[in-house]
Order: C-alpha cells, then structure tokens, then sequence
C-alpha cells in the first residue's frame, strides 16, 4: 500500500514537472532559416588569383567590364533575392565588413563600389532552378593606384525569409542569411606607402557599455592585416593607467575609418581631462609597419553622467533602498512599545495582587 501511495506521488510530480515544461517552452519556437538558395562566382580571364572563390580583378582605367554570379534555389518554391553592391568598411572589432552597414564612407573613399557597378536590386529565382545575375563594372578614366575593395551582397526577401513566423503562433526567431561576395579591383601593382591617422577621442557607449574611442583611419588605398591595437588612458598629469585594452588579427579595409573602444567595465565615467597613447601594428605588402600616437581628450561632467545612467553595467542605486532601516525602525519601535505595554501590564497585576 505504501508503495503504491509513493509511486503515485512520485507519478504526479513527474507529471507536473512535465506540465510545468511545455508551458514554458511550448509558445517558444527556435529556427533557423535554411539556406534556401546557394551562390557561386563565374570567375572572368582577367581574374589574378584562379585559386580565390570570389573576384580579384586586374583592371584598366575606363575599362568596361561584365562579372556574373550564379544563384540556385534549392526549394519547391519560386523565391526573390536582394542584390546589393558595397564598399568595404572596417567596424570596431577590427573585422572588414563587405555588406550593408550603417558606417559611413570615410572621406578618402574616391570611388564607392556602388557607383562603380550597376546590378539588378532583386532577382526572382523559380523553383529548382538557377538563375544568372549581372554585374556591368566601369572602372574610373583616370589610373587607380591601389586597390578598390567591396562586396556583392545576396539576401532572401524578408517577406518569404519570415513566412514561417507570421503564419504559427508562439514566438520563433529566424536568422537570414546573407552571402557576401569579396570584389577587389586593381589596375596597377604600384606599391603605395601604408600610413594610419589617429582622427579624435571621444567617451561614448557600445551595447550600453561605457568606453572611450579612438578613431583610426587608413587613408591609401591599401588592405592591412595582422594588425594589433595596444590603447592605454592616462588622467593628465599622472603615469598611472586607468584604462587599458589590446587586440590582435585586425584588418582595416583601405580607405576606412573605425572606432576603437576602451571599455571602463564596471567602472563609472569620470570627467576630467585624459591622454590616450596607442600603438597600432599592422601588415601591408608583407611588410609590418608600427605607430605611436597620443592625443589629449576632455570628458564634460555633463556627458560622464549622462552616460553612467544609462551604462548597463554600473549599478544603480534602488529608489526603494530606505525601505529595509524602515522596516528596521518599525521593527525596534514595536518591540518597545510592547516592552512598555507588558511592563505596564506586570505593574497592573501587581498592584491588583496587593
């Protein structure tokens, strides 16, 4: 009888555990997209490295030029793909992007990818079947020396991509994919001298983190590889570091600017007036190259506050944090006063006793 009461029990827990599961993953549904179509480069006579999967060009100035890249849906339904063209930039992990971005050109940047190519926008790609898309390149009149860097974009349109989570219930979260072809044009093997700029310090955030950035700039029209950042901040007058940062394996795309940022963690934003020293490593033409630079930056009391409200990482002081001596208060007043009241109450009984 005993046993049978505890595999009951025992029965009901499970099934309530059970219970307790699907209701909270049940309306949560997690799926990536499939990779519903796939891309591949038709590489032209005028490509320089055959072993590359994506378009290295050796061009001549005016010269006009049609690439193709083939697109093949591997579904049972027809499906739209966006195009895009871009210029390649260099975001604040030292990592070049080749696809839509919300980072501006820098100032350098003489010829945009995309205004060197003209392409469809979309591409509608029946079921099963391959599709061809066209790029028509017009390289600039005059020569170009270095290297014109970007990349071809393809992505699924998010109508179709999203279809799935519009049409169930419950919550499902879908990545898309977006392919991204590497393009470099070039017209002369001339070699130009790497040089990087330290363009301004500034305190800022990143993800709701509090850092301060340094701005690097490549000005030539060259890739760089292997690079190392080594960033150190000193309060103006002292030797002693407050905060510091180095990374490795950065590329910084020619013709770019990003921004570098030395996180402050947990701690808060001070103002006042600092020096940043960096020294930037980085490889062009396999040649290793290194610079130095140092900047005085002010931080306004204004925006350090600013900032710190919002940092997600500091922690903020409760507006119920006179909650917990109120209470203690409460407690220590109601332990005297029933003090008093038994006291009162013995001295009562007493003299009723005389």
């Amino acid at each position: 009888m005993l046993y049978k009461q505890r595999s009951s029990f025992s029965y009901k827990i499970v099934l309530l555990l059970f219970s307790f599961v699907i209701f909270v993953f049940a309306p949560f549904k997690a799926s990536a997209s499939e990779m519903n179509f796939t891309v591949g480069t038709n590489l032209p006579s005028n490509q320089i490295d055959k072993n590359k999967s994506f378009f290295d060009l050796k061009m001549k100035p005016g010269q006009k030029q049609m690439i193709t890249v083939s697109l093949n849906n591997n579904t049972s339904k027809s499906i739209t793909v966006n195009v895009g063209a871009n210029s390649a930039k260099t975001n604040l992990n030292g990592v070049i992007e080749y696809g839509k971005t919300s980072i501006k050109n820098d100032k350098t940047l003489k010829y945009p990818l995309n205004e060197l190519i003209k392409y469809p926008k979309s591409v509608v790609i029946p079921a099963k079947e391959s599709k061809t898309v066209s790029f028509s390149i017009t390289m600039p009149k005059k020569t170009y020396r270095g290297i014109i860097l970007g990349g071809l974009t393809f992505q699924q349109k998010a109508s179709e991509s999203n279809k799935e989570s519009t049409s169930k219930k419950g919550t499902t979260i879908q990545n898309r994919f977006v392919y991204a072809i590497a393009v470099i044009l070039k017209e002369s093997d001339d070699k130009l001298t790497p040089n990087l700029n330290l363009l301004s310090v500034s305190p800022g955030q990143v993800n709701g983190r509090n850092e301060i950035s340094a701005r690097i700039q490549n000005d030539q029209s060259l890739l760089m590889s292997s690079g190392k950042i080594t960033a150190k901040i000193y309060k103006k007058g002292s030797n002693k570091v407050i905060y510091s940062s180095t990374s490795k394996n950065l590329q910084i795309a020619p013709n770019s600017n990003f921004k570098y940022p030395v996180y402050l963690k947990d701690s808060k934003m001070q103002s006042g007036n600092y020096i940043l020293k960096l020294k930037v490593t980085a490889t062009a033409y396999n040649n290793s190259k290194t610079w130095n630079f140092s900047k005085n930056f002010s931080i306004k009391a204004k925006k350090a506050a600013s900032l710190n409200k919002s940092d997600v990482n500091i922690k903020k002081s409760s507006n119920y944090s006179w909650i917990i001596p109120a209470v203690i208060a409460s407690l220590i007043l109601v332990i005297i006063l029933l003090t008093i009241i038994i006291f009162k109450i013995k001295g009562n009984v007493k003299k009723n006793s005389n």
